[in-house]
């Protein structure tokens, strides 16, 4: 009996220990985002004239940080005489609210919900909703909603974001095995950490995509850009009594709903500031680049967005936030050549929240609100009324010298390598005028764990041209940084991204069998993973079709075996593939061609795209 205990218990400490194993980093333990989304539930009674309808409360398939709702009919267009309490258009918009609340808990007050996004990208960038569409709002953890609408609404949806790992009851055990495992490893390792890298000249402390968890909400394209000649001021519509250690989760929670719920590309924002005063990197491209946002429709490619993570109508944003956006625009405007007071002219693209048609050259001070170039009440009427201490706290920056940029491309093909390949990142440096800067240095930088790290400093050459190889392990993040000299101001390029493929290379097979005979194959995966998949296609026409696949595994020191045998005459095309993972792209072998029966054509489209349906019989075990 005692040896089935020691089993039993032997057993549980292994179950236990593959729980916790994620956590076991120097990283913060984080769980993997959780979204979901149901049918709205139906109204409570008839609808009251003054209160319009109240939902029935509806309990969520899982436990949910931030929800929002979207409803099959988009907005009205915005017309005259339809106006909020600031004179704004906004057609014939539903009025919005919510409250949530856990299985044991109390209902929160109502919270005011915007009923369309009230940021948005550029006419033509980003895409967006097809139907009507509301902010969310940050719920903590919540269990149940009830929302409150002006009209009766068709097709409502909840959709739903869970960023903490307490969406089911396992999540919520698991995620409290791994927090506590990952916080022992994170305590020793704060201890033996080196000192985090200061700021760069006055930038201020800015956490990174990575630090709040953005790998969890990737792009869907790369980053465009524009320039930065004024500071748009928002809020995001949430409750205001978020902790300290959720903001980063909001962040990421609003970031899923953005790319996921609204369509857009990335998180709309250029930066966030919670309550506490910290700055967080918003839309992925470059803290220092003019990246486009999905901000303020019509004038994103003019501005950078910073949005206040908290609902700011009728209650004041904290002292330590304001004196952070004050600190962020005075570094970001003159950075681009813009002083921090005074107005900038933009040219509106226009769009259906914008105020000005397409076209019109609007001017505005340089540090605004949402609300001063289109029809929404943000950033509130207690923030707004705050701007102007913001301006008095940026006023007097003035760029000085010479502004530079920085142009910067990789030479790889579609910015990808095999691993153990090099690459080199070009350019030229040169004034916001286009003369080119000589002699000086410039600094590749790739993003390892949050911090840029010095690649090489190659020199310019007399028309500003530079080149530098890189031959980075993993898929990274790259930039090309000047840091100022005498007169010239320092710049830095946009971000771009190189992407590292596990390398597949195969020894070339007999290129003519007979029908029913084995073709051997051997291959070498670097670095090494568990398994590759045998992709055979066989020529139909102009087209290879899918004949067969399988997995192959892959020995300790990365090499494989495997073979297959054509059942009938034909030319067949055999490849192999390593899926992607979190730090290397999707590998892939050449593709060879055998026949059988038959002589194939001379290799001619060694990796080129191969045509999929279809299928043909082979031998493939």
């Amino acid at each position: 009996m005692g040896r089935l205990l020691a089993l039993v218990a032997l057993a549980a400490v292994a179950a236990l220990g593959a729980i916790a194993a994620p956590a076991l980093s120097t990283n913060p333990y984080r769980a993997e985002p959780v979204e979901f989304s149901t049918a709205g539930p139906d109204a409570l009674g008839d609808p009251d004239p003054g209160e319009g309808i109240v939902s029935e409360p509806l309990r969520a398939p899982k436990r949910f940080n931030l929800v929002g709702m979207s409803w099959d009919h988009a907005t009205a267009p915005l017309e005259e005489g339809h106006h909020d309490g600031d004179g704004h258009d906004h057609g014939d918009e539903p009025s919005l609210a919510m409250r949530t609340r856990l299985d044991d808990g109390e209902w929160t007050a109502w919270a005011a919900v915007a009923a369309h996004p009230e940021d948005g990208p550029d006419p033509g960038l980003d895409g967006g909703p097809a139907g009507g569409m509301s902010n969310p709002v940050w719920a903590g953890e919540a269990d149940w909603v009830q929302y409150r609408s002006s009209r009766p609404l068709e097709g409502v949806r909840l959709h739903f974001v869970n960023t903490d790992g307490t969406a089911s009851a396992t999540d919520r055990l698991e995620t409290a095995l791994r927090r506590a495992a990952g916080g022992a490893v994170a305590t020793v390792a704060g201890v033996l950490a080196p000192d985090a890298a200061g700021a760069d000249g006055e930038q201020p402390d800015i956490v990174s995509r990575a630090a709040w968890g953005a790998k969890d909400c990737q792009p869907r394209s790369r980053a465009i850009y524009g320039e930065v000649r004024a500071a748009y001021i928002h809020h995001t519509v949430n409750l205001n009594d978020y902790s300290r250690s959720e903001a980063p989760q909001v962040v990421l929670g609003m970031c899923r709903y953005h790319r996921n719920v609204n369509g857009w590309n990335d998180i709309g924002y250029n930066f966030l500031v919670d309550r506490f005063g910290t700055i967080y990197e918003g839309r992925a491209g470059g803290i220092a680049a003019a990246v486009i946002g999905a901000q303020a429709e019509g004038f994103n490619s003019y501005s950078t967005g910073i949005a206040n993570i908290g609902t700011f109508s009728t209650v004041p944003q904290s002292e330590a936030a304001i004196d952070a956006m004050a600190r962020l625009i005075r570094w970001k405007l003159p950075l681009h050549g813009y002083p921090t007071t005074g107005t900038a002219v933009m040219t509106s693209a226009g769009g259906p929240t914008n105020r000005f048609p397409s076209g019109a050259r609007v001017r505005v001070k340089r540090v605004l609100g949402h609300r001063d170039t289109n029809a929404t009440e943000c950033p509130g009427g207690a923030l707004y009324a705050q701007l102007d201490d913001i301006r008095d706290r940026v006023a007097g920056v003035t760029p000085t010298g010479t502004a530079t940029q920085v142009a910067a491309a990789l030479d790889a093909p579609k910015s990808a390598i095999d691993y153990g390949e090099e690459a080199h990142v070009a350019g030229a440096l040169t004034t916001r005028e286009g003369a080119p800067v000589a002699g000086q240095e410039v600094t590749v930088q790739a993003l390892v764990d949050g911090t840029w790290k010095t690649s090489s400093t190659p020199v310019t050459a007399a028309d500003g041209s530079y080149s530098a190889p890189i031959k980075p392990r993993l898929t990274r993040e790259l930039r090309v940084r000047f840091a100022g000299a005498g007169e010239l101001r320092a710049a830095v390029s946009p971000t771009l991204t190189l992407a590292v493929r596990t390398a597949v290379r195969v020894r070339p097979p007999t290129r003519r069998v007979r029908p029913g005979e084995r073709v051997n194959l051997r291959g070498r995966v670097v670095p090494r993973v568990g398994r590759v998949l045998q992709m055979l296609r066989v020529q139909h026409g102009e087209r290879f079709r899918l004949a067969g696949r399988k997995w192959v595994k892959v020995g300790r020191r990365g090499f494989f075996r495997s073979w297959f045998a054509p059942a009938d005459k034909g030319i067949y095309r055999v490849y192999y593939v390593a899926r992607p993972t979190k730090v290397r792209a999707r590998g892939a072998s050449e593709r060879f061609d055998v026949g059988s029966g038959m002589r194939p054509p001379a290799p001619a489209d060694r990796g080129g795209a191969v045509a999929g349906g279809g299928g043909a019989r082979a031998a493939s075990r």
